[in-house]
């Protein structure tokens, strides 16, 4: 079964005003709990109904995917930056412990990382993503500083299962998730 189609965005300056106050308070609310946060907090910290965030997201999946949709770009949009540095050893690094003290204080990134949520603007984000992480470990391999197996869904998977425990451990500061982004880089570089 196929989830509901995305509503399209509203005409209204009022109705696109709520929307993006609901993205703003799903991005605050799924950044502090992560994304198992309910609808009602949300809509309460957006200060608009239920039945608001409903017309604009079908299911809490789209609103999900909204915010998911943007970490992703983020992630994507640093790692694209990372392809420009000469060193693409010390690009995936910082990249790498970038990503991690940001989830320090932003459980949605990893969610988006790991969400299990299939929805064409969200497959796309990954998709987007994932080729950009991909090129700059092709870069780093090409250069011997990764590993020659290294690749982008290992880098994902190392990463998602650190975030899992760190989020389950409510740890938030900053160099704790730093230090274990330097271990998923250093599992990926070449010895």
């Amino acid at each position: 079964m196929s989830a509901p189609a995305a509503a399209p965005l509203p005409r209204r300056a009022d109705a696109l005003r709520n929307r993006e106050r609901v993205i703003a308070a799903a991005a605050a609310v799924f950044a502090e709990k992560g994304l198992d946060a309910g609808v009602p907090e949300i809509a309460a910290r957006a200060g608009v109904g239920k039945a608001t965030v409903y017309r604009s997201f079908p299911s809490k999946e789209h609103l999900v995917a909204a915010v998911a949709c943007e970490r992703l770009a983020w992630i994507t949009e640093l790692a694209t930056r990372a392809l420009e540095a000469p060193d693409a050893g010390q690009a995936f690094e910082r990249t790498v412990l970038a990503i991690a003290e940001q989830q320090a204080g932003d459980s949605a990134v990893a969610g988006s990382l790991a969400a299990d949520i299939r929805l064409p603007q969200l497959d796309r984000a990954r998709a987007t993503m994932h080729a950009v992480l991909e090129a700059l470990i092709d870069r780093g391999r090409a250069q011997g500083a990764l590993r020659a197996d290294a690749t982008a869904e290992e880098l994902r998977v190392l990463f998602t299962g650190v975030a899992q425990v760190l989020r389950a451990a409510n740890q938030r500061d900053p160099a704790v998730w730093r230090r274990y982004g330097l271990l998923v880089a250093d599992a990926l570089r070449a010895r």
